[in-house]
């Protein structure tokens, strides 16, 4: 069939077809007003339709529940930093409905995909959008998070009346570390997330721009570099994550300063995402000698607890603050939010065992586990006070265990 004068004209784009048809990812090139100049192989497998149907057209008008206005808010944004912009798998799930029948046991109707918007030709407003299907990530993190919902369910079976036996206090945190772990995987898959992302993101432009004859040493210089950088970030974080499971069997000779940033390490995709304001004031010099992984596991639980107070009440200037202090043989550690605090009812039974005042997903194992730990491990004493504006957990340790 003989093409009209419309498509004819989105044909001439300075693209090579044959090169963009096999990349294994959706690319559809768009101007600032969402109209459709190209549409590759991946894309019309994939939503099975032709891109001679759709060439010239609205990209609303072919999904008319794409978020019009978000995509070309990110549009200008892009053109304007002159840098690509990105939606990820995590938070806008996807923005081209695609059918998912690939995969077995997926719990996702749509394809959930991370969205490149990648700038080119300035002078006619053309834009790459590159998508990247994350689906199998996404479904194997929320398998995940149904298994860790599982560990949760099935610590709480395991412990029938309040008072425990001794195998059973011990069985308690035996799970308590299980659930623990699944948490930090869940963390450490959030926080890989985005960098694969822009990995994919930097491949997809210098694709992009050899293919468009504007590709130089110094942008090519300058990717390799950043992908450099975010892989090196990656083997950093699973470094730090079998660390932080590695038994500690001998005390040994911490900075505190340093353990705290490391919290904020693992906690700083969560803490950016709801707002929180965390800070930390503590002398870059205060070393004290004890069970490492202990401590930092005790010190995320409780600032997870916070975190979680947050996404519960509707808080505005959102903030979590630690002190230390050192004192002459020991330090005092205070850890405090401003996320509504705790009802006088339960305070008093927040360290006892499954029980939680969350209203979903809690174990119950969390405080109880800090303070086992840093009662019985570390030979200190941890003990907490709240009111209606907030939570504050004060921690005291000897200088050596």
């Amino acid at each position: 069939m003989a093409q009209n004068k419309t498509q004819q004209h989105f044909r001439r784009l300075d693209v090579d077809k044959e090169i963009l048809s096999v990349i294994n990812n959706g690319v559809i090139i768009l101007d600032e007003q969402l109209q459709i100049h190209y549409y590759n192989k991946w894309m019309q497998l994939h939503t099975k339709l032709k891109e001679d149907n759709v060439l010239g057209k609205k990209l609303y008008d072919i999904f008319p529940t794409i978020n019009k206005k978000t995509l070309i808010r990110k549009i200008k944004t892009a053109f304007k930093i002159n840098t690509p912009t990105f939606y990820a798998a995590s938070s806008s799930n996807y923005l081209i409905p695609i059918k998912i029948n690939q995969i077995k046991n997926s719990i996702f109707q749509y394809m959930q995909q991370d969205v490149s918007i990648i700038p080119f030709e300035q002078d006619k407003q053309f834009v790459a959008v590159i998508i990247t299907d994350q689906t199998i990530m996404a479904n194997t993190n929320a398998l995940l998070q149904t298994n860790i919902q599982k560990v949760k369910e099935l610590n709480q079976a395991l412990i029938k009346e309040k008072e425990v036996t001794e195998f059973q206090h011990k069985q308690l945190l035996s799970n308590s570390r299980s659930a623990a772990m699944g948490e930090m995987i869940s963390m450490i898959a959030h926080q890989w997330r985005q960098p694969l992302s822009l990995i994919n993101t930097l491949i997809a432009t210098l694709k992009i721009k050899k293919e468009l004859g504007v590709l130089n040493d110094t942008i090519l210089d300058n990717s390799i570099n950043k992908i450099e950088k975010t892989t090196n970030f990656l083997s950093h974080t699973i470094d730090d994550f079998r660390d932080y499971f590695k038994p500690n069997k001998i005390a040994t000779k911490i900075n505190l300063f340093n353990l705290f940033e490391k919290s904020l390490f693992f906690l700083k995709s969560e803490l950016k995402q709801l707002d929180i304001e965390y800070t930390i004031d503590i002398n870059s010099n205060i070393y004290i000698k004890t069970y490492k992984n202990e401590l930092l596991q005790s010190i995320l639980n409780i600032l997870k607890n916070s975190i979680d107070a947050f996404k519960e009440n509707n808080i505005k200037n959102k903030k979590i603050s630690v002190i230390v202090v050192k004192n002459e043989d020991s330090v005092l550690i205070n850890i405090e939010d401003n996320a509504g605090g705790i009802k006088c009812k339960n305070l008093q039974q927040v360290f006892e065992p499954y029980f939680s005042t969350k209203s979903k997903n809690g174990t119950g194992l969390g405080l109880y586990m800090c303070k086992t730990i840093i009662n019985e491990h570390l030979h200190g004493n941890i003990s907490i006070e709240s009111d209606e504006n907030g939570t504050k957990v004060a921690i005291l340790l000897p200088d050596k265990v």
